[in-house]
């Protein structure tokens, strides 16, 4: 006899919103021939507003949903407001640049939904089936957003990329989840937990493990599985572009937390020196790669490689055992709290300064959909826009982690979790990374500020979406400078997962 678990539907309302508000958007451009191209973009933000309002209108009592499968608490608000935050900046990118190049491309909006919700999904997830239809929500969304200009051999190129190596890494997660199903006789992380806390789940659960954290590597991008985020963060639009380096990673990086926060605190011994090695070479390997990069899409990808190992040294210093102890628990080190409270922070500032980064990107250009993706094509850009070459300007800086930034603060909340947990050669080498990079992005604002006027200039298509990156790049200073209150809120969201 099947039991159906009781369903708690205020706490669901949010992804019932998104979810019910991407069908709605669907069957209004097929059946309602009145509207204007506009109105679709209104009635996307629309209901992200409403999702946003829902979390906040209805506080059900946090806790395990559908039978432990989901988890609601304000760790997973806090992603919740910034997925939603990231769609909804991406929706209004998106619409300008169909405006101005002329080319109305309905499916945008109710692919951003699906994706949004896969990436909600993907956080609350407290379980490996639930984490499977998160990503697989999320990255079949992603995969025809990324083929965003039809006809496009590049375009279509990448996304058939993504494609290929996405599907390579779900089914890794999924032969991952079969394996520690088998070893583990339940799917849920408190079931893993239990399992790899005895040591009696043997080579196949350590095997099974393997794949699952092979799934999230490909979506963190992590070295070696890194591979696809150059090709097709250069392929796919900017704002697309935008969308996978911020809202993609925030979710991945997420679920990654949870997953090792609550399924492996009694394997850290075993995951944290591969872990160590990873973190290494994926920072090494960003910075070094992105050094050489003369397309800023393809500088930025390998960016956000380099990022992507900066937040693992926040992992590995969640994975680390309390006071150098192994036999201490997890939960009871204030260098997990430290540690997590510094991910969830530096994620906030990674989103907002590649937002608004990648915000100015897309909105410079030629008509016909001519993206000024060269770096070259900055030349002299604080003469013709300059609000677009301060906001630019601004990303770079933070980027780079200059003190006044919400950047710097980051790698410093990161590096400082990282020292505690005795991680101190690589907090060194993170801090060598993060200086190797200030090159490539000074850079950028070297050939804004510094440079003549390139013969073709690329200019600014839409005022209005440089106006909302350059509120982005305020918050990227005003968090640097005033950080405390979302610090202290980024700690409280972690301690609720903690427990």
């Amino acid at each position: 006899m099947i039991t159906v678990p009781p369903v708690n539907w205020p706490a669901l309302l949010p992804y019932l919103v998104i979810g019910g508000g991407g069908l709605v958007v669907m069957l209004v451009d097929a059946f309602v021939r009145t509207l204007r191209k506009d109105h679709l973009t209104a009635l996307t933000g629309l209901v992200f507003l409403g999702a946003a309002i829902a979390m906040i209108a209805v506080k059900p009592e946090p806790g395990p949903q559908l039978g432990g499968m989901l988890t609601v608490q304000m760790y997973t608000r806090f992603f919740d407001f910034l997925l939603l935050g990231i769609g909804l900046v991406t929706t209004v990118y998106g619409s300008a640049v169909y405006s101005q190049d002329g080319d109305y491309r309905p499916e945008f909006y109710p692919l951003v939904l699906f994706a949004v919700l896969g990436m909600m999904v993907l956080v609350a997830a407290s379980d490996l089936l639930i984490l499977f239809l998160g990503i697989e929500t999320m990255s079949l969304a992603v995969y025809a957003l990324v083929c965003g200009r039809r006809g496009e051999l590049r375009s279509s190129e990448a996304a058939l990329k993504y494609l290929l190596l996405g599907s390579f890494a779900s089914a890794f997660l999924l032969m991952g989840a079969a394996l520690l199903y088998g070893c583990a006789g339940g799917t849920s992380y408190a079931a893993l937990a239990a399992v790899g806390g005895t040591g009696e789940g043997g080579p196949l659960f350590a095997v099974g493990l393997g794949l699952v954290l092979v799934g999230f590597a490909f979506k963190v991008a992590m070295v070696p599985f890194h591979m696809w985020t150059p090709d097709v963060y250069d392929g796919a639009p900017a704002h697309v572009t935008g969308f996978m380096a911020t809202a993609v990673k925030a979710a991945a990086f997420g679920a990654l937390i949870r997953f090792v926060t609550i399924a492996l605190p009694g394997l850290a011994a075993h995951w944290s020196g591969l872990l160590t090695v990873l973190t290494v070479l994926t920072m090494t390997a960003g910075n070094l790669l992105a050094l050489v990069q003369a397309s800023i899409k393809r500088m930025l990808a390998y960016s956000s490689i380099a990022h992507a190992g900066y937040l693992l040294l926040g992992v590995l210093a969640i994975l680390a055992p309390a006071g150098g102890d192994p036999g201490r628990p997890l939960r009871e080190s204030a260098v997990v709290q430290a540690a997590g409270s510094g991910l969830l922070f530096y994620l906030l500032g990674y989103c907002l300064m590649n937002l608004a980064a990648f915000g100015v990107i897309s909105q410079l250009g030629r008509s016909g959909g001519v993206e000024a993706d060269q770096v070259d094509h900055y030349r002299g850009l604080s003469g013709r826009q300059p609000v677009a070459a301060a906001v630019l300007a601004v990303a770079m800086f933070s980027l780079a982690g200059i003190p006044g930034t919400v950047g710097f603060l980051g790698k410093f909340y990161l590096f400082e979790a990282a020292i505690r947990a005795q991680l101190v050669p690589l907090a060194i080498w993170g801090v060598v990374n993060s200086l190797l990079s200030v090159y490539y992005y000074l850079r950028v604002v070297v050939v804004m500020y510094m440079s003549d006027d390139q013969t073709e200039p690329f200019d600014g298509r839409n005022w209005e979406t440089i106006l909302l990156a350059g509120c982005l790049a305020a918050l990227v200073v005003l968090l640097g400078v005033f950080p405390a209150a979302v610090h202290g809120l980024t700690s409280l969201a972690f301690g609720t997962m903690l427990g």
